[in-house]
């Protein structure tokens, strides 16, 4: 299954010529491009080791001839020329830009004219509470200060915020709705593990816990997440994100 808004960042702003992927990780949304049909497409990021992550991914996939990963930071000039791609995407990634109006204005001068842009943010965290309820349950336990992680995650998040700051980027027909899943899975422990292995910033503070700052986080967890049981004791917890589609 592909992650969570990939399909609709694809079909938003697909292109068969050249796309860049602004702050493309380990690659996901990058290679879905390729796979979608896209001739060239150009990933930058500025952690070695998620592009480590993505070059390893491409290798093993037959598309992956079609993507080329490099560093660079949307915080600053792009080392594109005007105009240099057909397409443009960024998931997940923009709220952490230090200017986003910069960067989308950087995204708008390498993408051709008439084309398009597409961005995913995370919806604010109170709609997120697969997010919301782990970050919680460790700052009862280890306090907020060790848990003040992803401090970023819902910024821009909301429609008409993230309306407003592509607009402000000189963009034009924005348009925003939210995209909404629910994660499925069986109990507090499932869910901690998941984001242990999912999310780069749970993982570095489960690897400071001690067993029984672990075994107390569990406990929180298991806790707050009880609204969301379902009727077999299962959790559903839901996820909500923003999806911009914009003309350059």
């Amino acid at each position: 299954m592909p992650p969570f808004g990939v399909p609709q960042i694809v079909a938003a702003v697909s292109a068969a010529g050249s796309v860049l992927d602004a702050g493309c990780g380990s690659a996901r949304l990058t290679l879905a491009f390729a796979e979608a049909g896209a001739t060239e497409v150009v990933g930058i990021d500025t952690s070695l080791e998620r592009l480590a992550e993505g070059r390893a991914r491409l290798s093993a996939h037959p598309m992956g001839a079609r993507v080329k990963l490099i560093e660079a930071d949307f915080d600053h000039v792009l080392p594109f020329a005007d105009g240099r791609f057909a397409a443009a995407a960024s998931r997940l990634a923009l709220m952490t830009a230090a200017d986003p109006v910069a960067t989308l204005r950087e995204l708008r001068r390498v993408t051709a004219a008439g084309r398009r842009i597409g961005t995913a943010l995370w919806a604010p965290v109170d709609e997120n509470p697969w997010f919301a309820l782990p970050r919680a349950a460790a700052a009862a336990v280890v306090g907020p200060e060790r848990a003040d992680y992803a401090r970023a995650f819902g910024r821009l998040g909301g429609p008409q915020e993230a309306t407003e700051v592509h607009r402000a980027a000189g963009l034009a027909d924005v348009q925003a709705q939210t995209l909404r899943e629910t994660l499925d899975i069986r109990d507090a422990t499932d869910l901690w593990s998941w984001m242990t292995r999912e999310n780069g910033h749970v993982r570095r503070l489960d690897a400071t816990l001690s067993a029984s700052e672990r075994a107390a986080v569990l406990e929180e967890l298991d806790r707050l997440v009880a609204g969301h049981r379902t009727h077999d004791d299962a959790l559903a917890l839901p996820r909500a994100m923003t999806l911009v589609t914009a003309t350059v």
